[in-house]
């Protein structure tokens, strides 16, 4: 069992990332918007749920999902697109990140691994690394659906659904987007 006030430290640190608040959101006006935390929760269950019965190493996404944004407690919520603007170069935001990981995981049993996750997320190395990003897609347009419903304008989320068509390719997992998309259009017939 790794050292109890290191597992306080890390949860702690961990915590963090309910406190941040997802830039997207944040930048189209939305007050409440869901923080990073909201996002890496749905996107665990969404995972649990949607990829049970593929041929994948499940326990490995399961822990890719739960830590891939842990260096956002270091970060914040950077846009990919925004990335060049905040930070000097993708190349630097990763740099933090890794160093964030690195630290963050020192000492931990499995930190080794961890880590291992973490760059074959970033470098979308594995199938279970390609699988997590479009189901962080999707995630994200069933927040903007949720977004819409609350009576935010279709035309400042429409970025978020294109960005989650530009993403999705396994087929079940578009079959899901496009279950979407048809109920985001049903409800906008309705109105």
């Amino acid at each position: 069992m790794n050292n109890l006030n290191l597992i306080l430290k890390l949860a702690k640190t961990a915590g963090y990332l309910k406190r941040i608040k997802r830039t997207g959101w944040v930048r189209k006006g939305i007050k409440d918007a869901e923080s990073v935390a909201d996002h890496v929760f749905r996107t665990a269950f969404l995972c649990m749920i949607l990829t049970r019965e593929m041929n994948i190493n499940y326990k490995k996404l399961i822990d890719m999902t739960l830590i891939h944004d842990l260096g956002e407690t270091a970060t914040s919520d950077i846009r990919y697109e925004e990335g060049k603007k905040i930070i000097a170069s993708e190349k630097a935001k990763n740099q933090i990140e890794e160093d964030v990981f690195k630290m963050f995981f020192s000492g931990v049993e499995d930190g080794k691994y961890y880590l291992g996750l973490w760059y074959e997320f970033r470098d979308q190395t594995s199938k279970e690394a390609k699988l997590l990003k479009q189901i962080e897609k999707i995630e994200m347009a069933l927040q903007a659906l949720e977004y819409e419903n609350m009576g935010f304008p279709s035309d400042l989320l429409n970025e978020f659904f294109e960005n989650a068509d530009k993403y999705v390719k396994d087929r079940e997992l578009r079959n899901l987007l496009l279950t979407l998309n048809r109920e985001r259009k049903s409800r906008k017939n309705k109105t």
